[in-house]
């Protein structure tokens, strides 16, 4: 009888020490995940608030740490990191060299994101054309950045979404660095118009557009099959405002010449039988 009583006391202590151990480690996993989601919200509100290029890209590097540290303080309190990491160590090095080869253009894409975001070529909201040699990759607004691409919102609505190593090694050219932007517009008139009148109605035009601040005098340029080129350049403050300017001046243009008997004249195909 003492003998049942001495296994059963003993199995109430050890019933009482695994309690106190699983109470002990569930309190420490909710204090960590608290913690870890407190600063990751943090991070994200920083991220979300802040439009500069270099703090949105830490923002979202520091979320990744925390997450990382988070999955590390979990793991350690259930298992022995130490001798886990040794046994992957001697017996995977196979998986390790698979995975290492796998994550080579994730570290690039991060430290190509990491050289953008302290050099800053650009910045968030900025108007650029990403080029390779004649190629054009993408223009647009810079939208967002993130460890692994950068995100440039298209004149036509769309998101382009390039590696942040294609960004790094591409020609970059940042149209929001300067106090105006440029666009060139030609029209093309007939060889039997006034090309005086042309020109004449064509700067008119242009100068009294909305958002237009200025344009050079409009010039003949070439000499195409159809007719003379008149080309002109229209100055506006942002590259959205010279786009919408461009397309109403081109339809404004259409109007006035048929008004004033200016030919616009383009190919046409006849078939006979």
């Amino acid at each position: 009888m003492k003998l049942l009583i001495f296994k059963g006391f003993v199995v109430t202590e050890i019933l009482v020490c695994y309690n106190d151990r699983m109470m002990e480690e569930t309190i420490k996993l909710i204090v960590t995940i608290g913690i870890g989601l407190v600063i990751w919200l943090l991070l994200r509100l920083v991220s979300r608030l802040n439009k500069r290029l270099h703090v949105r890209f830490i923002c979202n590097l520091l979320k990744v740490f925390v997450v990382l540290g988070c999955l590390i303080s979990v793991l350690n309190i259930y298992t022995d990191l130490e001798k886990a990491a040794a046994a992957i160590l001697t017996g995977g090095g196979l998986i390790l060299a698979i995975l290492s080869f796998a994550a080579q253009k994730v570290l690039n894409n991060i430290l190509s994101g990491i050289s953008i975001s302290f050099s800053r070529p650009f910045d968030l909201g900025d108007k650029i054309k990403v080029m390779s040699g004649n190629s054009v990759i993408a223009e647009g607004t810079v939208s967002d950045i993130t460890l692994r691409h950068t995100i440039i919102m298209t004149y036509s609505g769309q998101s382009c979404i390039i590696p942040n190593g294609t960004m790094n090694e591409s020609m970059l050219i940042n149209v929001s660095s300067h106090e105006k932007v440029g666009n060139f517009l030609e029209i093309t008139v007939g060889y039997d118009d006034d090309l005086d009148l042309a020109i004449e109605l064509m700067e008119k035009t242009v100068r009294s557009t909305d958002k237009v601040v200025d344009c050079t005098t409009p010039v003949v340029c070439r000499f195409d099959p159809d007719g003379p080129v008149i080309k002109t350049t229209v100055w506006t403050v942002t590259f959205q405002d010279n786009y919408m300017a461009c397309g109403y001046i081109r339809k404004k243009l259409v109007e006035v010449y048929k008004e004033n008997g200016i030919t616009i004249p383009y190919q046409t195909v006849t078939i006979s039988k």
